[in-house]
């Protein structure tokens, strides 16, 4: 009888390590599914971030033009004397 217990503990054992290798295997498949969606997800970010990046380089070139056609209105013989002319009519009606 003691033979019997023996091998019914061994197939069960070998019915419980192949129910064990089967969990793993598929924790696996889940686990690298994960990683291609994270990694995919990661370019996506990436890309998105070149993207942003090259739109705010834009919208600084753009900046520094507007402020250097302002700096240049300012330093203008015309503003100077249009911000003269401001200035006295504040005076005036204050």
């Amino acid at each position: 009888m003691a033979l019997i217990e023996s091998e019914a503990e061994r197939a069960l054992a070998a019915e419980l390590d192949r129910l064990s290798l089967a969990q793993a295997l598929r924790d696996a498949e889940v686990a690298n599914a994960r990683v291609v969606d994270l990694t995919q997800r990661l370019i996506g970010a990436g890309d998105e971030l070149l993207a942003t990046r090259r739109e705010l380089d834009a919208l600084r070139r753009e900046h520094d033009e507007f402020r250097a056609t302002v700096d240049q209105m300012r330093s203008s013989r015309a503003f100077r004397l249009a911000n003269r002319i401001w200035a006295v009519r504040n005076a005036l009606t204050s």
